[in-house]
């Protein structure tokens, strides 16, 4: 045998080695993955980069931490958050404290968006998941960067920060926001549903039956009413009065004659952090009825969004009312956004520079 086929076979075994190890490390690592010692891997190349949690993929996660404010913010944080997963591919990551509080009024179907506590801080834990952290703290203002093509990448973390109020970082989103996301629970509705039942019964001392299926039925039933046209009116006042943001009894009741102008048979329901202020504002009004004093933020909230239009006064509950109601909005110009430009916070259907837009898609002001 020459020396030219000794040292053939002798690369020729070395190979047969390295291949050998290789098929073992593999197969320790597939051991390793089956028993749930390996939580995540990441895969990377130039189109793509992936961690694979429990057989879930996540390309990037958009999330949010901070609880600022109350239920009007947050809903405005999860809102922007899922528009901006959904534009980007993108997994969400909420709380476990903002999921309770959120499905403590709504359906919240986040699905198949939404990744678990333990999903997420196995990747942000994980030492072998170098995806890459980033943040934004904003408030109000519309980031028209983000909505372009890879703006959060794959591998990305992309963290909201502090207030955003912006709707057009989910107006693409809008009936998944308003049919599944912010949608009431049955038991919300039931217990809302008395306070239109008691009414029919007052007025018409008839007790009508509402399916409760769901919150979308319901509206639609209010609205077939031939009796009434359902008007919801948010007052914010106890925190507004000392910032001189709270509107005035002459812009409420502006609001209120151009709708029953508008509409003979209109009825309002009044919810507001000032129920004696209001009761007394509209005591001699037989078409008011105020939320009852045992009703939640939630439940006022879900109240005024089954009415068919709208009268807002100041601030992201109100704001909420009325987009989930998606009818005609007057909204009282005194209440300053924040906003670099008004457009970020108010849709063309709330207002117009200078004036009050009260009906959606139309030129016509007041």
């Amino acid at each position: 045998m020459n020396q030219y086929n000794i040292s053939s076979i002798k690369n020729n075994a070395i190979r047969i080695l390295f291949i050998i190890m290789i098929l073992i490390v593999i197969g320790l690592y597939m051991t390793k993955l089956k028993s749930g010692l390996v939580t995540g891997i990441l895969i990377s190349n130039s189109t793509f980069t992936i961690a694979t949690i429990n057989n879930q993929k996540i390309q990037c996660i958009v999330y949010f931490q901070e609880r600022s404010g109350r239920l009007g913010n947050r809903m405005f944080m999860v809102a922007s958050a899922y528009g901006l997963a959904r534009l980007h591919f993108c997994h969400l990551y909420l709380t476990p404290e903002t999921i309770t509080e959120m499905q403590s009024v709504f359906i919240f179907d986040l699905s198949p968006l939404l990744i678990s506590i333990t999903t997420f801080n196995s990747i942000v834990h994980n030492p072998s998941i170098s995806m890459t952290k980033k943040s934004r703290s904003i408030t109000c203002q519309y980031v028209p960067e983000l909505t372009r093509p890879n703006a959060i990448a794959p591998g990305d973390i992309f963290e909201l920060k502090h207030y955003w109020q912006s709707y057009l970082h989910f107006t693409k989103y809008n009936d998944d926001i308003r049919q599944r996301i912010f949608s009431a629970t049955q038991s919300i509705l039931q217990k809302v549903s008395n306070l239109f039942v008691d009414i029919y019964k007052l007025k018409l001392h008839s007790k009508p039956k509402f399916s409760l299926d769901n919150h979308q039925l319901f509206k639609k039933q209010l609205a077939q009413s031939n009796w009434t046209t359902w008007i919801g009116v948010h007052v914010r006042r106890s925190d507004f009065v000392a910032l001189q943001f709270s509107s005035s009894d002459e812009y409420l009741f502006f609001a209120i004659e151009y709708y029953i102008k508008r509409y003979p048979n209109a009825h309002f329901i009044v919810a507001s952090d000032d129920k004696r202020y209001c009761r007394k504002l509209f005591h001699n009004r037989a078409n008011f009825f105020l939320t009852p004093e045992s009703f939640s933020m939630g439940e006022d909230l879900i109240a005024l969004s089954l009415c068919e239009h709208s009268i807002v006064t100041g601030g992201t509950f109100g704001w909420w009312t009325a987009y989930l109601t998606n009818g005609h909005v007057i909204h009282d110009k005194v209440y300053p956004s924040g906003c670099e430009r008004r457009e970020y916070y108010y849709p063309p259907w709330f207002m117009i520079p200078g004036n009050v837009r009260a009906q959606k898609y139309s030129n016509y002001t007041l």
